[in-house]
């Protein structure tokens, strides 16, 4: 299965998670109804998933993994194994 690249996943739920903080701010507003569809709808697909809810709860799932990695590899260039 292809993965989406961690920043790809990062800006969507970036996205998505202002969408939501605009809906609350605007609640009566046709703008920001459509903009949280719109993002959700991108989150969804990007990640694979039918609800918001999932796609957001396997996005912050990705990111963890992507920063654990990161950490991970970072360490092994610091202190490198010798042999």
């Amino acid at each position: 299965m292809l993965m989406p690249h961690a920043r790809t996943v990062a800006a969507a739920l970036h996205a998505y998670r202002s969408a939501w903080a605009g809906l609350l701010d605007d609640p009566a507003s046709p703008y920001s109804h459509r903009r949280l569809d719109d993002a959700a709808y991108t989150l969804c697909v990007l990640m694979g998933q039918r609800n918001a809810a999932d796609a957001e709860a396997q996005a912050e799932s990705l990111l963890a993994r992507a920063s654990a990695e990161k950490d991970r590899h970072l360490a092994e260039q610091a202190h490198p194994v010798i042999r």
